[in-house]
């Protein structure tokens, strides 16, 4: 008989322990918090995946140029962010519930928001025909050893689809 109800152990589940749940009730919540969890960890790996040191490339552009395109499209960038974070909120609520969704949402804001902002910012410059390069670690390295005159031709020079090896310093 302790068998038909579901699996349950006993008839009769300790009021005290299980808040007041019933077997059937509290199954259900162990699946819905195990549902919570793993998407959890999911949402933990997607927010985790931020691009490294880039720089916007076209053929042909400056840095000047570059700079322009960036600052328009700071506005869509941030909306995007915003954005992101609602939708993340919002569908929290289904798969994790009004309190333990939200919750988890909340703990990776700042990974989520960044996350929409690059994104936003990344089709806004792909409108005006810009494309990210993410730099090459030596080329990080060459940029933070460089002063500032040559740290800028050399971000020029990157912008405009050069590399490290065909920059000629002077």
């Amino acid at each position: 008989m302790a068998q038909a109800r579901g699996g349950c152990l006993r008839q009769q589940i300790d009021w005290s322990i299980a808040g007041g749940y019933s077997c059937g009730m509290m199954k259900e919540l162990s699946f819905r918090m195990f549902g919570a969890m793993s998407v959890a960890a999911l949402l933990g790996a997607c927010a985790a995946q931020t691009p490294g040191p880039s720089v916007p490339f076209r053929a042909g552009a400056t840095l000047e140029g570059a700079r322009a395109a960036f600052s328009s499209c700071r506005d869509d960038a941030v909306q995007s962010g915003n954005a992101t974070l609602t939708g993340h909120y919002l569908g929290s609520v289904l798969w994790g519930g009004v309190v333990v969704g939200p919750i988890i949402v909340a703990s990776n804001a700042p990974a989520l928001r960044y996350n929409g902002e690059v994104s936003g910012m990344d089709r806004c410059m792909e409108t005006q025909g810009f494309v990210r390069r993410d730099l090459t670690a030596a080329e990080v390295r060459a940029l933070n050893a460089a002063d500032r005159a040559t740290r800028l031709q050399m971000l020029d020079h990157l912008v405009s689809g050069g590399t490290l090896a065909n920059f000629a310093r002077g």
